[in-house]
């Protein structure tokens, strides 16, 4: 087994406001009095070469359904790097860097009354990556010219930086185009559009809305009296269905009878059902514009503009945040054109085999899984924990993009590098900004629970803190520039990209159990 562990630089130091770091001696060091801690790692690199860490205990599931013990599974943990850059999946130890003297790693105590979101009168403990403001340097603005760009820069073919500036440009000229397209089409009167949706909704819509409800709440009451009486009778008949009898006993005639109200009731519903369509279709306005046609334009006009307002702004709506990125997707294309280059980042790499009981070969077998992700940079992540009421609360934000996430799923039999891709998903240009927790309006919370589980959850947004929750709290965002199976340079194995944008957790809870 050798385990390699190489750091030629190491800066602890304390943080003080408008100060360069520096290296301290241990007599400053001890000085220290809390502001927080810098943390930068230069030269770095982690390398476990044959080191074998293997999991027992787990049990695969019950084939039978539980009647016996399922098989055993046993994981071992056979790879595991961070180095620089370059270091082609981990064989080549490339020295790498963890923060820097302007940009470090802090470790910081801090009052709640920093954060808008968190009480005064508590303090927290907070861990966050550097921070860069430079368009090349800074994570987020570099992801979101990736993702214009559709291609990892610097690879064949991908070595035009304004390729992501024409898509971006030509975006930004559809969507304005469908916003003037409606403005010109109201002759610009957008209030005037709002206001006379909301006055047809008043006074057509809503009295109509509530006629269909008092409908549809009779149905209830009418179907259980048939069902009721449909069970006197000797039920040769399925139910809603009348008995055919010309001399019916009472008990007959009477769900006879229930039946036709239950029936009548239904058509009721149904005719003011058809009349509220009727109405969305036929409510025009003195242009003969309908209620529906209206109601789709303002919705649209709503995503492109944002709030409607008599100058036409249109200040916060899908126009002005495209318009903003392409400030910032220009912004990088210039300095990468200009022959500047983006750090390098690092290489980060697991391999796991899992030993598991096949059922159709009588037989173990064995699982692979190898991760490689490169050219990974982490800046802008954070981590913040305090309690409350005995409770270990946190907000967590996580910024990852890496050039390159591969995951194989072949171990020694694959020898070639042909064999080794066509088991492999090749991801390009993958960007995860994840977030958990918005302060104590809706903090992640750790515990435990009595069995001896961890369990995550998060909760408390409601009708007291809800708009504060969806206008300030941070919005998770996942994006992959390309996912392909099998030979990374053969365009038909691409599946093409993924984009998740805009995602809010309002709930969830994670709890682990005892297999």
């Amino acid at each position: 087994m050798n385990k390699k562990i190489l750091c030629t630089f190491l800066v602890i130091a304390p943080i003080f406001a408008n100060a360069d770091l520096v290296a301290l001696d241990d007599a400053v060091l001890s000085n220290a009095t809390g502001e927080g801690l810098g943390i930068v790692l230069e030269d770095f690199v982690f390398n476990v070469d044959d080191a074998v860490t293997t999991v027992t205990g787990i049990k695969s599931s019950s084939p039978d359904g539980g009647i016996t013990d399922g098989r055993d599974v046993t994981v071992d943990w056979t790879e595991f790097y961070v180095m620089g850059e370059g270091s082609q999946n981990g064989t080549v130890e490339t020295p790498g860097q963890i923060g820097s003297l302007a940009h470090p790693w802090v470790l910081e105590t801090l009052p709640g009354s920093a954060f808008a979101s968190i009480g005064d009168d508590i303090a927290l403990l907070q861990l966050r990556s550097g921070e860069y403001t430079y368009a090349l340097e800074n994570t987020d603005t570099y992801a979101k010219w990736a993702r214009y760009q559709e291609c990892v820069y610097g690879q064949a073919g991908c070595t035009n930086a304004n390729d992501a500036v024409t898509a971006m440009e030509s975006i930004v000229s559809r969507l304005t185009s469908e916003k003037n397209t409606l403005e010109g089409f109201y002759n610009g009167q957008m209030v005037n559009l709002e206001d006379g949706i909301k006055s047809d909704i008043n006074t057509v819509i809503v009295p109509q809305q509530e006629r269909v409800a008092i409908e549809q709440s009779d149905i209830d009451p009418a179907y259980d009296t048939m069902a009721s009486l449909y069970a006197n009778t000797p039920q040769d008949v399925e139910l809603g269905e009348k008995y055919s009898c010309v001399f019916c006993s009472t008990a007959k005639r009477n769900y006879n009878n229930s039946v036709d109200a239950y029936l009548e009731e239904v058509n009721q519903y149904s005719a003011a059902a058809r009349e509220l369509s009727r109405l969305y279709q036929e409510t025009d306005d003195a242009d003969g514009n309908s209620l529906v046609k209206r109601l789709r334009d303002y919705e649209s006009y709503r995503s492109l503009c944002g709030d409607v307002e008599a100058s036409n702004s249109c200040a916060n709506g899908l126009v002005a945040i495209r318009e903003g990125d392409r400030e910032d997707v220009n912004n990088v294309a210039v300095q990468l054109s200009a022959g500047y280059s983006r750090r390098a980042g690092l290489d980060i790499g697991s391999k796991f085999k899992f030993t598991v009981y096949d059922e159709d070969k009588g037989a173990y077998r064995e699982d692979f899984m190898d991760i490689d992700m490169k050219g990974v940079t982490l800046d802008g992540s954070y981590m913040k924990l305090w309690s409350r009421d005995n409770e270990l609360n946190a907000e967590f934000r996580l910024n990852l993009y890496a050039k390159e996430v591969n995951i194989g799923t072949c171990g020694s039999a694959c020898n070639t590098q042909a064999l080794q891709d066509s088991a492999t998903l090749f991801m390009d240009n993958f960007y995860l900004s994840l977030s958990l927790g918005y302060g104590e309006v809706q903090p992640l919370k750790f515990s435990v629970t009595a069995d001896g589980n961890f369990q995550l959850e998060l909760s408390g947004v409601d009708v007291t803190n809800y708009e504060d929750f969806y206008d300030n709290a941070q919005k998770s965002y996942l994006y992959v520039g390309n996912i392909q199976l099998g030979n990374a340079t053969a365009a038909a194995n691409s599946l093409g990209s993924l984009t998740v944008d805009g995602l809010r957790a309002t709930y969830l809870k994670v709890t682990s159990h005892d297999l």
